[in-house]
């Protein structure tokens, strides 16, 4: 468990589209964590912890995932998006910078491009966002078809990896579909992560893809992305980055695929760096 210098409060407030557990710490200028998928708050612990004495750091569950109560309307981003308009109108904040990860900053964006103007929403400073999803790339149907077949009803290609499994030894494919079924168990074991993203229809997803929109993104924005990360997933970045007018795209050379946990001071820098410099951009 990742200690803070100060103490971690946690609170919980229902809203209209489910009940919302979040921690919160320290004083100063607002920041928000949004955790990615197959996850919960606590993946920002090691990142907060460095930034907690300087900045208010507020870190929700996603409406599902942790602590936070199952919707009972069906997951999507847009849900999920409204969820968080609706909490930050709830804490009366003025002004606050968004800090992102994976689905997190799909989210985020999301925000950004439909919620973030209206009447009670606190002014949106800006976005860190890492590894962000959201981004129609070449990789991004085959790896989505791949996940939605590994949490199928009726499991074809799970069953086909155990099948495989005494005979893959031979053949020199034990690691790999070792992994594989360990990735499903992964996945089986956050279902608002299913629900959201693998158990929709494709013409359900597409809409809420990005890449159409972030052209009309107006926010001042810092993409981090590990340098070592899995070349399909640094190819969303350089998208997000491309298509987006505000962003920029800063990659830590020698970062993983596990940047708030292997990486996490030069997390914390990069984000410090970015309040301290960007004024509001949203218009």
């Amino acid at each position: 468990m990742i200690s803070c210098p100060t103490p971690i409060r946690i609170s919980r407030l229902q809203l209209p589209q489910g009940q919302l557990f979040w921690r919160e710490v320290g004083e100063g200028p607002t920041l928000v964590f949004l955790h990615g998928s197959l996850q919960d708050g606590t993946q920002w612990l090691p990142v907060v912890e460095q930034l907690a004495g300087r900045f208010h750091c507020l870190i929700p569950d996603l409406l599902g995932f942790g602590e936070s109560e199952m919707p009972e309307k069906p997951q999507s981003i847009a849900l999920q998006a409204e969820c968080l308009a609706a909490y930050l109108n709830a804490l009366h904040l003025e002004k606050v910078t968004l800090v992102a990860h994976s689905v997190g900053a799909w989210i985020a964006t999301h925000y950004a491009l439909t919620q973030s103007s209206q009447l009670q929403a606190p002014q949106l400073q800006g976005m860190v966002l890492l590894s962000p999803e959201g981004i129609l790339t070449e990789a991004f149907p085959n790896r989505w078809q791949q996940e939605k077949q590994l949490t199928a009803w009726l499991p074809l290609l799970p069953a086909g990896l155990k099948l495989a499994s005494p005979f893959a030894r031979l053949v020199g494919q034990h690691r790999a579909i070792a992994a594989q079924r360990a990735y499903r168990h992964r996945l089986l074991a956050s279902p608002a992560s299913c629900q959201l993203l693998f158990k929709r229809r494709w013409s359900e997803l597409q809409p809420e893809l990005l890449n159409e929109r972030l052209d009309q993104l107006r926010v001042k924005t810092r993409i981090l992305q590990g340098g070592n990360d899995d070349p399909a997933v640094i190819a969303l970045s350089k998208a997000y980055a491309k298509f987006s007018p505000m962003a920029e795209l800063r990659m830590l050379k020698e970062g993983d695929a596990e940047l708030l946990t292997h990486w996490s001071d030069s997390v914390a820098y990069e984000i410090e760096r970015f309040v301290i410099n960007a004024p509001a951009t949203v218009v």
